[in-house]
């Protein structure tokens, strides 16, 4: 799904009658949240739907397959969403009726 289709199920679930910019000022109000949590805790929990959390990935070697030359890929943070479990049973009985 990408921004357009969110920002238009945004503006039905509004009433139909909002504007779009009101549609992308409450969906830039959401991600923005998001991130200011994960930046502030470095997980956001959403109940009924999910966790986003922030994860420290080692530093690696790697091997430049062409040169032969070893790197190092320094230590960066990773997002990871795992799904709640109540989303896992909902996607066991099927798609909600519109």
């Amino acid at each position: 799904m990408q921004r357009h289709e969110l920002l238009q199920i945004v503006r039905s679930a509004l009433g139909g009658t909002a504007t779009q910019s009101a549609a992308e000022l409450a969906l830039d109000a959401v991600v923005r949240a998001i991130r200011d949590g994960l930046a502030e805790d470095g997980e956001v929990r959403l109940s009924k739907f999910g966790t986003f959390r922030m994860r420290t990935c080692r530093p690696r070697r790697l091997k430049n397959p062409r040169t032969g030359e070893e790197m190092l890929l320094p230590e960066r943070q990773e997002l990871r969403f795992s799904p709640s479990a109540y989303n896992n049973r909902c996607e066991e009985r099927g798609p909600l009726p519109q």
